[in-house]
């Protein structure tokens, strides 16, 4: 069977703002929410601490991009395969996994990896916030919707 080539698509990753104001209105949402339970303030307390620490941790790997392992691009090779590329500049060649959801302004890519590829994480969020051209970002979507996706490994 002929393998037929693709044009590229390459998707560079910027931080957005608008991502780190939905993930601070969550965040208050969610401490605000907590403050309303009839629980001790020893329990609200603990919660309250592991939600601010969590919310710290994901605005810095995914609306300010700054941890090591956040994602800086995502590329589909003329073959049809997709390459995720860290802060680092690590690269990792990936097999899209059917649980990805692909909505016009949210597209979380789960993936799979080779098997001599390890890394810290299995997902990337995308919105037309972070990225930098938009044509490839409606590229990237209509590909992931109806792209022929491969998961031999």
């Amino acid at each position: 069977m002929k393998t037929r080539a693709i044009p590229a698509i390459q998707v560079t990753l910027k931080p957005s703002y608008r991502v780190l104001g939905c993930y601070l209105s969550v965040s208050i949402l969610s401490i605000i929410a907590l403050l309303l339970t009839q629980l001790s303030w020893i329990v609200i307390s603990g919660i309250g601490l592991l939600i601010i620490i969590a919310t710290i941790y994901w605005i810095l790997q995914d609306a300010l991009l700054r941890m090591p392992w956040s994602w800086q691009m995502v590329e589909v090779t003329s073959l049809g395969k997709l390459r995720l590329t860290n802060q680092r500049h690590e690269t990792f060649e990936t097999n899209v996994l059917p649980s990805s959801v692909n909505h016009p302004w949210l597209t979380v890519l789960h993936d799979k990896r080779a098997a001599k590829q390890f890394g810290f994480r299995n997902s990337a969020m995308l919105t037309p916030w972070q990225v930098s051209n938009l044509g490839q970002y409606r590229q990237l979507r209509v590909w992931l919707k109806w792209g022929n996706h491969q998961t031999n490994d």
